[in-house]
């Protein structure tokens, strides 16, 4: 029998039983839970083979996590993730919020990256770790980006005030673009195949994949009025998503930022057409199917970074790396959206800047493309470095999911009240 279906069937008995136990005791984010729930799972594993009560090897937790997470993101259901993420933005929201978005997207994530490379950098050389400032700060590219599923999942449950919601969203699905240019711009130097400068790259990645996006979604969307039928319709979508980011990704443009304007207009589009009455609102096929692929990836994800981080993961001085890393990807996403905040004429939401810095920076999540874009430089890095890089963002990804994302709901409650 096929290896990978008997993997995936674990990894669906895991949801399956994590999601009931989580809607029977623990009612946290199903995200979270199917994170921990793993997470346990490897603990206990790891444990039961180091007194030799298990083989090593032998376990299901670590057939899952000889499983490529590149291909199976980058190569698979990255597209369908971002598409589904960006349909709640509205092109009207977007254009309302163009310049905060803009602004978050772009100069947060520059900052977060080069003075995350630099603290890193410096800690490094502290602990007698030296490491080559240019993979301290392709690190950096490979953490700053927020992730949009996992935040926009949750803010989704605050009752955020529009403004706040639009921007932190927005934010999160643009600035993975950005996070992409900045790693192809600092990866160049490792592999020395580099096309330019920053600038360069992030024009070529954007604006070819916003042109290459439009002119797709829109012979998509004009195909799509032809018919009523809400099953075509997902047919429609699908080849709309899969061909933007197939083409972009050959063309040398960012597949990710184009699977988001794809989204953006087919949300956009089938909400208007809803509006204007052209659309049966009985008939919830669409609707339906990409509310289950998003929950249904989303849940398949978390469960595999839960199970590979203690199998494929091993560096020396764990626990202070762990801390040195959660203190670091919070002071530098701060200083990010503080300097940016720096430049809007009013604040969103009414806050003062440092309370709403604190709020997006907490609020920041890191995931599926983090996990991507690390794992895509196995070859091109020394063995220990790469080991190193990577426990930091398996690190990075679990500690802003779990603590951060079980507490943001407070914080939020508790800024809320403040005078």
């Amino acid at each position: 029998m096929n290896s990978l279906l008997i993997q995936f069937s674990f990894i669906f008995f895991i949801i399956t039983l994590g999601v009931l136990l989580n809607e029977k005791f623990f009612k946290i984010p199903t995200e979270i839970a199917l994170l921990c729930f793993s997470l346990l799972g490897s603990i206990i594993i790891k444990i039961l083979t180091s007194i030799d009560i298990l083989t090593p090897g032998t376990t299901m937790f670590e057939q899952i996590s000889t499983i490529n997470l590149n291909k199976f993101l980058m190569d698979g259901v990255l597209c369908f993730m971002l598409f589904t993420g960006a349909s709640d933005m509205r092109i009207k929201t977007f254009v309302k919020y163009s310049k905060q978005i803009t602004l978050y997207a772009l100069l947060t994530t520059v900052i977060t990256t080069l003075l995350y490379g630099g603290i890193f950098y410096l800690l490094c050389v502290l602990f007698n770790a030296p490491i080559s400032p240019v993979y301290c700060f392709l690190l950096g590219a490979i953490v700053s980006p927020t992730d949009p599923i996992a935040a926009t999942g949750i803010l989704n449950k605050l009752g955020l005030p529009e403004d706040i919601f639009s921007i932190m969203a927005g934010e999160s699905l643009f600035n993975d673009g950005v996070g992409v240019a900045l790693f192809l711009f600092f990866s160049a130097f490792i592999t020395g195949e580099s096309e330019g400068g920053f600038a360069y790259v992030m024009i070529k990645e954007l604006f070819g994949a916003i042109i290459t996006a439009t002119i797709i979604s829109l012979f998509c969307l004009f195909l799509l009025r032809k018919t009523q039928n809400k099953l075509y319709h997902v047919i429609i979508s699908l080849f709309a998503v899969t061909a933007c980011y197939t083409i972009c990704d050959m063309l040398g443009f960012s597949g990710v930022i184009a699977s988001v304007v794809c989204g953006i207009f087919f949300g956009s589009y089938t909400n208007y057409m809803k509006e204007q009455g052209l659309l049966d609102t009985k008939d919830t096929t669409y609707e339906v199917f990409w509310g289950t692929v998003d929950k249904l990836l989303n849940y398949v994800l978390y469960v595999f970074i839960g199970i590979s981080f203690l199998f494929i993961v091993r560096v020396e001085f764990a626990l202070i790396v762990i801390l040195a890393v959660v203190v670091i990807n919070f002071i530098t996403r701060y200083s990010g959206v503080f300097v940016s905040t720096c430049f809007l004429k009013e604040t969103p939401g009414g806050y003062n800047k440092n309370r709403f810095s604190i709020l997006m920076s907490w609020s920041g999540l890191k995931g599926g493309l983090s996990l991507a874009l690390i794992i895509s430089i196995a070859s091109i890095l020394p063995a220990d470095i790469y080991e190193k890089l990577l426990f930091v963002v398996f690190t990075t990804i679990i500690f802003t999911t779990i603590v951060q994302g079980l507490t943001v709901a407070k914080l939020y409650l508790k800024m809320k009240k403040r005078p």
